[in-house]
């Protein structure tokens, strides 16, 4: 019985550890902060929902952001390399 309470009680720690989520218009208004989970989401996998978040407004922020337009732009050339697209 101890053992599985301390492992209860490990698993609620744990779990409370997690980022604060962020809404899509939270990281509209912070682009570097989201050009920089952009990164991280797509280095890491990782699918959280402040990755989905940011994934869904990424190219709205490359419009007026450099940093994340430069990324877009490296993910869509190697994209078109990997399917032999020419553009």
């Amino acid at each position: 019985m101890k053992k599985i309470c301390t492992l209860l009680m490990s698993i609620f720690i744990l779990s409370a550890c997690g980022e604060d989520t962020k809404s899509s218009d939270w990281w509209l208004n912070h682009p570097k902060e989201a050009t920089e989970k952009y990164k991280e989401c797509k280095k890491s996998g990782e699918d959280s929902v402040n990755c989905q978040n940011v994934k869904k407004v990424a190219g709205i922020i490359g419009r007026t952001y450099g940093p994340m337009l430069e990324i877009l732009k490296a993910e869509s050339a190697e994209y078109d390399k990997q399917h032999g697209l020419n553009r």
